[in-house]
C-alpha cells in the first residue's frame, strides 16, 4: 500500500472517531439527578462509632440504585476484597470510594467527610 494512502487511511479514521466521540458528547448533558441514599452521622471510628460531639463529627453515605449502578461501572476494574469469598460479589474501589455489586440489581456505594475538615474518608469498613 502506498504511504499517501496509508496516511490518508489514517486521518479519515481519526476523523471519524473525533466525529463519533463529538457525536456521544452532544448526547450528554451534565444534569443532577436523583440519588437513593441514606446517611449516618458519628465520632470515633465505623469500627466503633459514637454519637457526634462539637469536637468530632464524620458522615457516612450509602448510596445505591442507578447512581451505585453508575458510579460501579466507571470505577474500574474490579479488586480483590478481604471482607467477602463470594466469587458473584464484584468490588471496585478508588481512594475512599466503596462500590459493591452483589447482583446487577444490587450495587451500594459508599464513601464519608470529616465534617469538621471537610476531608473526604472512607464511608465503610467490613
Amino acid at each position: 500500500m502506498k504511504k499517501s494512502l496509508v496516511k490518508k487511511s489514517c486521518l479519515a479514521a481519526a476523523l471519524l472517531g473525533a466525529a463519533c466521540a463529538a457525536a456521544l458528547a452532544a448526547d450528554w448533558a451534565f444534569a443532577f439527578r436523583p440519588v437513593t441514599a441514606q446517611m449516618a452521622i458519628y465520632s470515633g471510628g465505623l469500627g466503633d462509632p459514637a454519637a457526634p460531639t462539637a469536637q468530632d463529627a464524620k458522615v457516612s453515605f450509602h448510596v445505591q440504585g442507578k447512581a451505585a449502578r453508575d458510579l460501579f461501572d466507571r470505577l474500574g476494574p474490579d479488586v480483590k476484597d478481604e471482607c467477602t469469598t463470594d466469587p458473584k460479589v464484584r468490588v471496585r474501589v478508588k481512594e475512599r470510594l466503596q462500590c459493591i455489586q452483589y447482583s446487577k440489581s444490587d450495587t451500594s456505594c459508599y464513601f464519608g467527610f470529616d465534617l469538621k475538615d471537610g476531608k473526604s474518608i472512607g464511608g465503610s469498613i467490613c
